[in-house]
């Protein structure tokens, strides 16, 4: 299946069976429709692109990359990145050993140890409503707006149709 086909069907298949069980997918997160299927097709596109890499190239480019930073901008590129991940809950930071301030040691070091299966982990472990919240704030920084955005409106006249809503206004 390629990449494409796994993120269509992980977009339908994903908000599908979270509504039809919502009790058991949904369990440890209160949010909304919109987040759940935001956070749903974003977790889908990110497994499919850790499917479809070659995780050592992965690991050697980005270290690569790190250590050719000098240590200003590695400190002012990391302090963008941990400004996106400031708000993960204090459970995952720990076990991830996400800091505010990290030296490139550790980081690398992390970078490192990663595999496939700890991908797919961290990629589930984060709430929908973080993913939500970092795809609406980079459409507003777009200035598209998430009202006026076609992927939402997209989203919700799906929605309504999947849910029979659509059919009433006909």
């Amino acid at each position: 299946m390629n990449l494409f086909k796994a993120a269509i069907f992980g977009i339908i298949l994903l908000p599908i069976t979270g509504l039809c069980f919502p009790g058991y997918t949904f369990a440890l997160e209160k949010v909304s429709l919109q987040d759940r299927l935001i956070g749903s097709t974003f977790k889908t596109l990110a497994k499919g692109f850790v499917a479809a890499m070659d995780i050592d190239k992965f690991k050697k480019d980005n270290i690569s990359k790190i250590n050719k930073l000098n240590p200003d901008k590695y400190k002012r590129k990391y302090a963008k990145v941990y400004d996106s991940i400031k708000e993960l809950p204090s459970e995952l930071k720990i076990k991830y050993g996400i800091i505010k301030e990290m030296p490139r040691e550790q980081l690398i070091k992390d970078i490192e140890s990663l595999d496939k299966k700890k991908a797919y982990e961290l990629i589930n472990s984060v709430p929908d409503t973080i993913i939500a919240k970092e795809f609406k704030k980079y459409l507003n920084e777009r200035k598209q707006g998430v009202r006026d955005s076609n992927f939402v409106k997209e989203i919700n006249e799906f929605w309504n149709k999947i849910s029979g809503k659509g059919y009433a206004k006909q």
